[in-house]
């Protein structure tokens, strides 16, 4: 970021409208003056998920830190060194304590200690990974260019292995690529959702689709990962030879021809939220006019003047239906159950340029900017998620926190449908908040008092040829039917078929939508067989992007070791991955995820949790924040299988 040098003037301006208590911090370590933290500059605790930009601070003592700042900045965008360049733990926690206005427990200060000094660190100093000794041949397979195989690829590049990546599509960002829908776009603000590794001057706060994919894109040029790419390639199966201890990959081009590659290692990275669900209902494939699944949406598609049926009211319908309802002539939206809708003030806003340049120029402002994301979006939400056991209102809500949410969120529902009191029974949730993801109001309740907007709030369970039927018999003729239904999301490797020891087919171990896996990565009798996103790797709150990362820089731990120590493969123990998933179903059973008062696709059809992660991102770091060695398998080339303890212990 430091090359993109800004005038006084630029910096001045960028005061303007700068966060106060990032430019705190980064004013703080840049100079070492411990004035700085005194009561006076101290800023207040901020309220919801605003980015608190004023600190709370009187107007004269913000006007004093950003006078104050506009030198510091000014030295740090040249590139010279903070006073402090590194944090400790301690240190860490009374800053971020000071920070956010709150006491934080010290277990976090080995994370964002981390975290400040990757994201603010330039050049050579920014490199945390060590090229590896391979042995002539070796090959690493990545399956999916998605988030997690564009993290898994940046890695595996700095370590300095061959590998090659292939890509069903024909081009990268997975469902980002897919679903070019009207209105798509992040519900996590855009500078949290963005990779450590590569930054970008985001125009919005929240970005949409377009800019997201040539974000990924940009990624992929620019990081050279592309030169190890093959599009529009899909892979069909990965097998072991356990005799070799190789993976057999078998592929199929664009022109039909199929061939076999072979791996040491195999990281699938296909993700879930890409094979669209559709509902099985009698005469679906009767309608007579337009019907398709939202991600799936028809280039060139002119909804103007048309009878328009959106079966959903989640997530993609919330963000398409706004936008079509000014077109169309008469919007239906089919509603199984009614959603909990946060407002959102920073809808479709701006990054003033100055912000931007700021942003671009200083990385360590921007890693302090990120840190107050980082915990609004993550483990300070996921704290009102988990069972107080002695809450006396269990039906509402999980604990006091979590009611306190329910009485906000009301509110700001009331507000905006008030006059329109059938619409309010529709709209009013009776289950705890957070069950289902917390959406963003994009403008949908404003577009259900529209004229031409009717809510159906019973489930389809008929299509004939003139538009579906509802399940009181009544019927809706329609011109389009977009399917708004989500995707299967507990089927995880549903699209290819994967055979371990004994040449045992992974579906079977899991028995179909019941995938258990040791941290998501690694699961026994699969040696060499890796996962990035795999079960229980979606954060509950919080960036799916820094998750990837997480569990990636753990597999670059476990190849490292692996290779350090001469081991040809390693996978979990089959004790550790059932003790694993034993916790995961212990704390998921004390979590809002498996409240009995409404259903979820983050279960699968056991009501067993297996999308969601439990845990804060504080827990699965400290999980992950070493290479667990003593929890797998390892297995040699000549045969021999030791535990991973053990054969640490013995080998040269």
């Amino acid at each position: 970021m430091t090359e993109d040098v800004k005038s006084e003037a630029e910096v001045r301006a960028a005061m303007r409208d700068a966060n106060v208590p990032a430019l705190l911090m980064t004013l703080y370590q840049a100079t070492a003056d411990e004035k700085w933290l005194q009561g006076r500059y101290r800023p207040t605790r901020g309220k919801g998920l605003n980015a608190h930009d004023s600190g709370g601070l009187p107007a004269d003592v913000q006007e004093e830190i950003r006078e104050a700042s506009v030198p510091v900045l000014m030295r740090l965008q040249r590139g010279e060194p903070p006073a402090i360049p590194t944090l400790t733990p301690a240190k860490t926690v009374e800053l971020v304590s000071i920070f956010l206005g709150e006491k934080i427990d010290d277990r976090y200060g080995p994370l964002l200690a981390q975290e400040i000094r990757r994201r603010s660190v330039t050049g050579d100093d920014a490199r945390e990974t060590v090229p590896v000794k391979a042995p002539a041949g070796y090959k690493v397979i990545v399956i999916g260019l998605g988030i997690a195989g564009i993290a898994g690829a940046y890695y595996l590049r700095q370590m300095g292995l061959d590998f090659t990546i292939y890509e069903r599509q024909t081009a990268a960002g997975g469902v980002w690529f897919e679903s070019s829908y009207p209105g798509a776009g992040v519900d996590t603000p855009s500078h949290l959702y963005s990779f450590s590794f590569f930054d970008r001057e985001w125009r919005r706060h929240f970005e949409l689709r377009d800019e997201l994919h040539e974000y990924f894109t940009d990624a992929v040029n620019e990081l050279g990962i592309k030169q190890h790419v093959q599009f529009e390639t899909e892979v069909l199966s990965a097998t072991l030879d356990e005799a070799t201890q190789l993976w057999t990959v078998r592929i199929r081009r664009a022109d039909g021809a199929e061939e076999d590659q072979k791996a040491n290692i195999v990281i699938s990275a296909v993700g879930s939220l890409n094979k669209p669900k559709l509902p099985d209902l009698p005469g679906i494939d009767s309608f007579a006019g337009t019907q398709f699944h939202s991600s799936r949406w028809p280039k060139g598609l002119d909804l103007k003047g048309k009878r328009v049926a959106v079966i959903g009211a989640g997530a993609s319908s919330q963000q398409i239906s706004p936008l079509i309802a000014k077109d169309v002539a008469q919007l239906t939206i089919f509603q199984r159950s009614p959603q909990w809708i946060a407002p959102f003030d920073l809808f479709r806003k701006e990054i003033s340029p100055e912000q931007r340049a700021l942003f671009s120029s200083v990385r360590l402002y921007h890693a302090w900017y990120w840190l107050r994301m980082f915990w609004q979006f993550g483990d300070k939400v996921i704290e009102a998620l988990r069972v107080d056991p002695e809450w006396e209102h269990p039906e509402r809500s999980v604990n006091a926190r979590n009611d306190g949410h329910r009485a906000f969120y009301t509110r700001y529902l009331e507000s905006q449908l008030e006059g329109r009191p059938d619409l309010l029974a529709k709209s009013l949730p009776d289950y705890p908040p957070f069950g289902k993801r917390i959406l963003m109001d994009n403008g949908w309740f404003a577009m259900l008092k529209r004229d031409n907007a009717d809510l159906v709030t019973e489930a389809v369970t008929a299509v004939k040829p003139t538009g579906p039927v509802s399940a009181s018999g009544q019927e809706y003729p329609v011109d389009v039917i977009i399917w708004a239904t989500g995707f299967n999301a507990s089927y995880f490797l549903d699209s290819l078929d994967v055979y371990g020891v004994g040449h045992t087919h992974l579906r079977e171990v899991w028995n179909e939508d019941d995938p258990k896996a040791y941290l998501g990565v690694s699961i026994p009798h699969f040696p060499n067989f890796f996962m990035l996103g795999g079960p229980h790797s979606f954060p509950g709150s919080g960036s799916f992007m820094y998750f990837m990362e997480v569990q990636m820089r753990y597999l670059r731990d476990l190849i490292s070791g692996m290779l350090e120590m001469n081991v040809t493969a390693l996978d979990a123990r089959e004790d550790v991955t059932e003790k694993y998933n034993e916790m995961v179903d212990e704390v998921h059973a004390r979590t809002v995820w498996t409240h009995p008062g409404f259903g979820t696709y983050y279960r699968n059809s056991k009501g067993r949790v297996i999308f969601v992660m439990p845990f804060l991102n504080l827990e699965y770091w400290e999980l992950t924040c070493r290479p667990d060695f003593e929890n797998y398998t390892f297995h040699y080339a000549d045969g021999t299988v030791k535990a991973g303890a053990a054969a640490r212990a013995t080998t040269p």
